[in-house]
């Protein structure tokens, strides 16, 4: 037998390794995971808590990186050409993964060849929210005034093209009425504004809305769910006051670069499956005001966002919204 020289022993046990050791030896450095919004916003608020176990699971830190820029757009440009080795990830949401396919021509990047689904965390629906002091009661109430009040409404929402700013633009369109759109940087601006008088409603997401509508700041009028939130058994859903079949919101999944090691993409799913399917963690993000789905496999992860994109794209193109 032809002895190996010292320089190929050294090598032979990484040509060796197992798809197992090769997986263990991920994360070698800290975790960028990008949120395509501003600090405080839904997708923020329950990054930050998923990302929290992560770390402790992982043995290593979790960055956590607001790019709020051009309605989300900026953030998945920036994880679609990072390198595909599993230390940057994306919290992709509706806006980002899906509405965007539809508000921006021409798209900077293919989203759906640069990126791949990888987990899913939650599901959260909107609330269209009033100043407390407003006129309307109800959600037919609200209707009945914006149609006698045609245009002079107005409805503030997040940047636009953004899920707040679609559900708005949808809502309308589905009851009948027009409304003025102001859109703000963030939603949390345009919540300061109803609470100030000088925005009539918005659509936000649950999990930013209950806090303000407990706080008695603003009052809920109707939540975008196909039943009632666990978290607020009081707020009816649109479908009850009068909007059959009304249902959107948005979602919170980990997608990683198209060529993310399948170890990885495999240990990562495991990993936040088992984070938010534990029942305390369940409680926690339910309380937020948002659903959580039953555990999916990364292919899964992709089929929901295709299924998503048939759903709404053309949605979006029928409202006539455009990214700004």
């Amino acid at each position: 037998m032809i002895p190996l020289p010292r320089r190929a022993l050294l090598a032979a046990p990484a040509l060796l390794a197992t798809p197992a050791q090769a997986q263990a030896a991920w994360p070698t450095r800290p975790i960028r995971l990008v949120v395509a919004s501003a600090a405080g916003g839904n997708a923020d608020v329950v990054a930050r808590i998923v990302a929290a176990e992560l770390e402790s699971r992982l043995g290593q830190r979790m960055l956590v990186e607001n790019i709020a820029a051009a309605s989300g757009m900026r953030a998945t440009e920036t994880v679609s050409r990072a390198e595909p080795d599993g230390h940057t990830l994306l919290v992709g949401t509706s806006s980002q993964l899906v509405h965007n396919i539809a508000l921006f021509d021409p798209l900077p990047v293919d989203i759906t060849r640069t990126l791949r689904g990888v987990a899913m965390m939650n599901e959260a629906p909107g609330v269209l929210v009033v100043r407390a002091d407003d006129p309307a009661r109800d959600l037919q109430g609200f209707i009945a005034r914006a149609r006698a009040e045609p245009g002079r409404l107005v409805i503030g929402s997040g940047p636009a093209g953004t899920t707040t700013h679609v559900m708005g633009l949808f809502f309308a369109q589905r009851a009948g009425i027009t409304l003025e759109h102001l859109p703000y940087p963030a939603g949390a601006q345009a919540m300061r504004d109803i609470i100030g008088g000088r925005v009539t409603c918005m659509f936000d997401i649950a999990v930013t809305a209950l806090p303000q509508i407990r706080g008695g700041a603003v009052r809920g009028l109707g939540v975008s769910s196909p039943r009632r939130l666990a978290a607020a058994p009081d707020l009816p859903t649109i479908i009850e006051g009068g909007l059959p079949d009304f249902v959107a919101g948005t979602w919170n999944s980990i997608a990683a670069p198209a060529g993310t090691p399948e170890p990885v993409v495999m240990r990562l799913n495991a990993l936040v499956n088992e984070i938010v399917q534990a029942p305390a963690m369940k409680q926690r993000l339910e309380e937020l005001g948002s659903f959580v789905p039953a555990a999916m496999t990364p292919t899964e992860v992709d089929a929901y966002y295709r299924r998503e994109r048939e759903i709404w794209i053309p949605i979006v193109r029928a409202t006539g919204a455009r990214a700004s």
